[in-house]
């Protein structure tokens, strides 16, 4: 198979590809559900049709990424895997459009997961919290980073970012994997994943199910980070307010 690979890519992601110097880029990880590269200090990803479609990625139709040539470059503004360019052919907006109403005894309710992590009982994390958060973990997306992206996603979609802890998160990335570095940097943007975007806007178990089964321990890492950030706040159903 040849030719374009036709993809949508949020716009911060577009911007990224267009601002790139022609070159190789190291692959950071590879499987038939996802390629991420390194682009300049920022992790880009190529997602298959059955992939989380985080927010740092570029989001296929393709069913297997595993046929693609490994060896992945840029040329002028666009991703090219082996012989195949990736062409972005539709925008979207990764932020959280829509916070609904939640029960606070439910959004605080543990998991097996996170339950062991000693997390506030207010809900309020500050930079103290971050020792044994941020990093903490195995995978390339740490349960600690987790948390926290589930955290800070949640605040930027309610109009109420923490810029303290926000800055501390941003000087402190480099304790972490780059893939999940760069999530942290969209979640204070209020970039989220679909599943949690979903729950936040509607929470059913239906929606948490789908959230929890995202990766190994993510989903469950952001839903205890969405959590605690609802609980840390009284009122928190607020139309968005765009994060800079």
């Amino acid at each position: 198979m040849s030719g374009p690979i036709p993809v949508a890519a949020p716009q911060r992601v577009h911007d990224r590809l267009r601002e790139a110097s022609d070159g190789p880029r190291e692959v950071v990880h590879a499987s038939s559900t996802a390629v991420y590269v390194d682009l300049d200090g920022w992790c880009l990803g190529l997602v298959s049709a059955t992939a989380t479609r985080v927010p740092c990625a570029l989001w296929s139709t393709l069913p297997d990424l595993g046929v693609l040539d490994p060896v992945v470059r840029m040329h002028r503004g666009e991703l090219v895997v082996g012989d195949r360019p990736v062409r972005v052919t539709r925008l979207v907006d990764p932020r959280v459009s829509r916070v609904g109403r939640h029960d606070q005894d439910a959004s605080r309710r543990p998991h097996p997961v996170t339950a062991g992590l000693d997390l506030p009982d207010d809900g309020r994390l500050a930079p103290a919290h971050l020792d044994r958060l941020l990093g903490r973990g195995p995978g390339l997306t740490p349960l600690g980073d987790d948390v926290l992206a589930g955290w800070l996603t949640t605040r930027a979609a309610l109009g109420r970012p923490d810029d303290v802890l926000s800055a501390a998160v941003r000087r402190r990335l480099g304790v972490t994997t780059l893939l999940s570095a760069t999530l942290l940097d969209c979640a204070i943007r209020g970039e989220a994943l679909p599943q949690l975007a979903a729950w936040l806007a509607t929470p059913t178990d239906a929606t948490a199910d789908a959230l929890l089964a995202v990766g190994a321990t993510s989903g469950a890492g952001l839903l205890a980070g969405a959590g605690l950030a609802l609980t840390s706040i009284e009122h928190h159903t607020t139309p968005r307010r765009v994060v800079a």
